[in-house]
This record gives structure tokens, sequence and C-alpha cells, in this order.
């Protein structure tokens, strides 16, 4: 009999479960118009965005805002690190306004975040990853945060079904609570096929790399 170690079952596992993948997915439709991506870097990003792209109708939102999102890694010194991304409205005074967003569809907690997080787990099989990119609804442009999110139902190696979760940058509607700008839910597409790796099944759904 032969033995295996445990390393190269789950070798063996993840690269039979990502061939599964790559044959399933496919890109979804219903996506916004010239979906671009921005590319981050560890610590401050600035971004330069299109013209239009940032709401214009609140009193906290004066002309030459910027936004700005900041990444850094959370080390937790075993496979369960992960980064964390604070989005900020940097006004022409330099004044830094936290930008939030919706809460996940499966998430208990009903409350805005204030940052976000990925779920790389040893970034082969992650369970959740996300990107920022341009695009453009009704002919307007915008900033998108992208997320998908992987929900195995055994081992966090096991391929499962992924959902890809789409927010808008918007000003806010009045909420007791909520920051000037915040991204709003718009859509939560189920995808097709299972994934080992969240990554994948963000960048096969839309084009777009995991960050980082």
């Amino acid at each position: 009999m032969i033995k295996l170690s445990v390393h190269t079952i789950m070798t063996v596992i993840l690269a039979i479960a990502g061939t599964a993948s790559a044959a399933v997915a496919a890109p979804v439709s219903g996506l916004p118009a010239d979906l671009a991506p921005i590319t981050l870097h560890d610590g401050t990003n600035v971004m330069a965005l299109p013209p239009g792209a940032l709401p214009k109708d609140q009193p906290d939102i004066p002309a030459g805002t910027k936004i700005s999102i900041f990444r850094a890694w959370r080390d937790n010194g075993n496979a369960w690190g992960y980064h964390v991304f604070l989005v900020t409205a940097v006004t022409p005074d330099g004044r830094q306004s936290v930008i939030g967003a919706d809460p996940l569809p499966e998430s208990r907690d009903s409350s805005l975040r204030d940052h976000l997080t990925d779920t790389p787990h040893t970034s082969d099989d992650a369970l959740a990853a996300l990107s920022f990119a341009t695009a453009r609804i009704d002919n307007t442009p915008t900033l998108l945060l992208i997320e998908a999110v992987r929900s195995p139902a055994g081992a966090v190696p096991t391929p499962a079904p992924a959902t890809l979760h789409i927010y808008r940058l918007v000003a806010s509607d009045g909420i007791p609570g909520w920051p000037p700008l915040y991204f709003r839910s718009i859509s939560n597409i189920p995808l097709k096929g299972l994934f080992v790796n969240a990554g994948t099944a963000l960048s096969s759904a839309t084009g777009l790399a995991a960050g980082p």
C-alpha cells in the first residue's frame, strides 16, 4: 500500500478541484459596462477616478475630494492572516472621512462595515477575495467594490459554490449613522460551478484580479 502525506493529498485535491473550477467557470452576464481594475499596493493608494465618478450631492463632498484606499496585512502567525482595507474620502483641506460598505448578505451584523477584509487562508484556497474597479452604470462613471465569497460545506480546500457581491460608491441617503459616502450593495450573483479559491471565482467571473 502506498502512503501519501497530508500535504501531498491536499495538493492533489487542489489541483483536481482547480481544474474542475476552470472548466465550469465562465464570465457572468449583467456586470456594469467598461469594468476596469484598480491596482493596489500596501499602504495608501489615492484613486485617480474618471470625471463624474464621485457623487456631488452632499455638502461634505466638496470639489477636489479624492478617494484613498489604505491596505495592510494583519498577521496571525498562522494560515488565517488577512488584508485590511480602509477606504476614505480625502477632502481638499486634508480631512479623512471613512467610506463604509453595506454588510455581506450572510452577515448577522446589519451595520455598515467601516473597513473591509479578505480571507486568503493559504492563498490557494481563499474563502473571500475582493477588488476595486471603475465602471459605467447608466452611462455614469462609478467606483465599485467587488467581493467573491466561497462557502465550502467541509474543509477549507473543498470545492464550493461562490457568490459575487457588487457594491457601488454612492452618497448617503440620510440613514442615521451613515457617512457621506458608502458602498451600496447593487447585486449578488451566484456563480456557476465550484471553486477552491475565491480569487479564481472573482477573476473568472469579472476578468479582474483579486487584490493583492
